[in-house]
């Protein structure tokens, strides 16, 4: 209901006073509506600006990282490239010995039995060298040639690659900190210990989740790209 002055005749109507009060609030924000936007504009440039930082900085570490890991994997794998070759000449050199001592007696062997004598020297050669690269597990050092191994299977594999590494039986303690190792020195892949072991002497495999591929380099893997050169070497001292 009004409230109304009469003077001249003429009724004035008195305003409701929290009709007024709603009046001057949707005023103040009518006012306030611009500052607010420019408010959400200036805050999400900002958040944009952060994001984009954040990714700059992210490739910066990833660049850094790539890096450290390439160096790292070049000196394990001249390290374990210098170790293979004492290794390998070492074998050579106790199997040209045996060779000189069998071929001494067995001049008068007729040609397939000098054949015969061959792949036996060969044999033991390899079974040599195996031994001796089935040695390097009680090296202190052996985690790292693990490392190195597991590496250099990767070395192809692009980033974003997922990765099971499996051990030896003898040498799953060392899985998990293999995986961990492995992981910050190739931080764009990810490396996840399978604990169940596989049929090796040494070294690892490399296998994807789904068994889709497997990358192989365990030591009975390294003793067998030695044997062409082993085996040039024996037939030369025979």
């Amino acid at each position: 209901m009004n409230n109304s002055i009469s003077g001249d005749g003429r009724g004035r109507e008195l305003q409701n006073p929290a009709k007024r009060a709603a009046e001057e609030q949707n005023l103040l924000e009518m006012q306030r509506t611009p500052v607010r936007d420019d408010s959400n504009r200036k805050l999400l440039a900002l958040k944009n600006l952060l994001l984009k930082k954040g990714d700059e900085e992210r490739e910066v570490i990833l660049d850094s990282a790539r890096r450290e890991a390439t160096a790292w994997l070049k000196e394990q794998n001249e390290g374990l490239d210098r170790m293979v070759e004492q290794i390998h000449a070492d074998a050579v050199k106790n199997a040209e010995e045996i060779a000189k001592r069998q071929i001494a007696r067995a001049e008068s062997l007729r040609a397939k039995d000098r054949l015969r004598l061959q792949n036996t020297l060969l044999d033991e050669a390899m079974a040599m060298l195996q031994r001796a690269l089935t040695s390097l597990r009680e090296r202190e050092d052996y985690p790292l040639v693990l490392a190195g191994l597991v590496l250099e299977a990767a070395k192809d594999l692009p980033a974003g690659t997922a990765a099971l590494i499996s051990l030896a039986v003898d040498d799953a303690p060392l899985g998990d900190a293999l995986a961990e190792r492995v992981g910050k020195k190739r931080p764009d892949m990810t490396f996840t210990f399978d604990p169940s072991p596989v049929p090796i002497s040494g070294g690892a495999w490399l296998s994807a989740p789904d068994g889709s591929w497997r990358a192989a380099a365990d030591l009975r893997e390294v003793a067998a790209e030695l044997k062409d050169s082993l085996a040039e070497r024996l037939l030369a001292a025979l």
